[in-house]
């Protein structure tokens, strides 16, 4: 029975002498992804950090620019009114131009146009 000990303790020996250096560099190997895991973790959070900066950043400018679209269509529907003003302006002053020169100084230009 002995001699089954010794060859049962011999293989163990046996046994931890070859898995033992690989099973040591698999537990190295875990221990650096585990730490390059924490750093990916860390740049993920930063990542999302900046992102939602961003984010900000972009709802704020996209609100001013609503903003400053909103002013220039103000804007343009004044010039637009403005120039219809000064189009029916122009129209009389050539209506009175051209009665004038008809020889009816009688006529007055008419007071059609007025300013809003």
């Amino acid at each position: 029975m002995r001699a089954w000990a010794l060859i049962a303790i011999g293989l163990v020996v046996a046994m931890v002498a070859v898995l033992g250096p690989p099973l040591v560099q698999m537990q190295k190997d875990l221990s650096a992804a585990r730490t390059r895991n924490a750093e990916l973790e860390r740049e993920v959070v930063n990542l999302k950090t900046e992102l939602d900066a961003a984010n900000q950043a972009r709802t704020q400018l996209q609100g001013g620019l609503d903003e400053a679209n909103l002013e220039i269509t103000k804007r343009q529907s004044e010039v637009e009114r403005l120039s219809a003003e000064l189009e029916k302006a122009i129209d009389l002053a050539r209506d009175a131009t051209a009665r004038n020169q008809q020889g009816d100084p009688a006529s007055e230009p008419s007071d059609a146009w007025q300013p809003q």
